[in-house]
């Protein structure tokens, strides 16, 4: 899933293809960590609730190990239709989600437990207000659209409505798409990002993975925009 016309974005689709890369070889930790919180999605809908989640991070790239941290964008609807930012202001289920979620790592669904790191929280209230008004100066929008280019996706088709409505207004698309692509450059140049490529690098060195020398040619192409 995702809007298509973003990741098509050469930047973006350049992105993807070197991510694609690393998930061919991915851990067994990081695929167990997906499930994890697909269990916990599961959790949170027996309870007639919703969540979905975007990975980012080590287990975007299918690199996680025993020690990494997960970094996650959490999506849900704040309280009684609230608009805004998913902050404790506006969204008393947002610390109750964090405890919940920590608790089942520790408790329920791992044995060897591990730091979540909560990166964004979206609010879908914000999002379904900003693409009924086209809100062409929403950072929500442009958030969303940014993380469902380049994340993995956990509960997708919570999302995918909201994918489609914005994916159904060229004119909103277009404007949304150029700061999407603004952020993007913006990454590529933080040493983060550098730190990020040489480090999935070495853990599948130390897995005893090869990385072609074609493909460290194109990471660095990518690298040096």
């Amino acid at each position: 899933m995702g809007i298509q016309r973003f990741k098509n974005h050469p930047i973006i689709h350049e992105f993807n293809g070197l991510k694609k890369f690393f998930r061919k070889n991915e851990t067994a930790i990081s695929r167990q960590r997906i499930q994890d919180f697909k269990n916990f999605v599961t959790m949170i809908q027996s309870s007639g609730d919703e969540v979905a989640f975007d990975m980012m991070g080590s287990v975007n790239f299918g690199q996680a190990t025993e020690k990494s941290d997960t970094d996650i964008v959490i999506y849900m609807n704040c309280d009684t239709g609230r608009i805004g930012d998913c902050d404790p202001e506006n969204c008393s289920r947002l610390e109750l989600y964090k405890n919940l979620l920590l608790n089942s790592l520790v408790y329920e669904y791992t044995v060897d437990t591990y730091p979540v790191q909560v990166v964004d929280c979206i609010n879908l209230n914000q999002i379904d207000y900003d693409l009924k008004i086209r809100n062409v100066n929403s950072m929500a929008l442009i958030k969303f659209g940014f993380y469902r280019s380049i994340c993995r996706g956990v509960n997708r088709k919570l999302l995918h409505k909201y994918e489609v409505r914005l994916d159904n207004d060229p004119e909103l698309c277009s404007v949304i798409e150029n700061s999407i692509a603004d952020c993007f450059f913006g990454l590529i140049h933080s040493n983060s990002h550098s730190y990020s490529f040489r480090k999935y690098m070495e853990r599948m060195e130390d897995r005893g993975f090869k990385v072609p020398k074609s493909m460290v040619e194109k990471i660095n192409s990518y690298l040096n925009k």
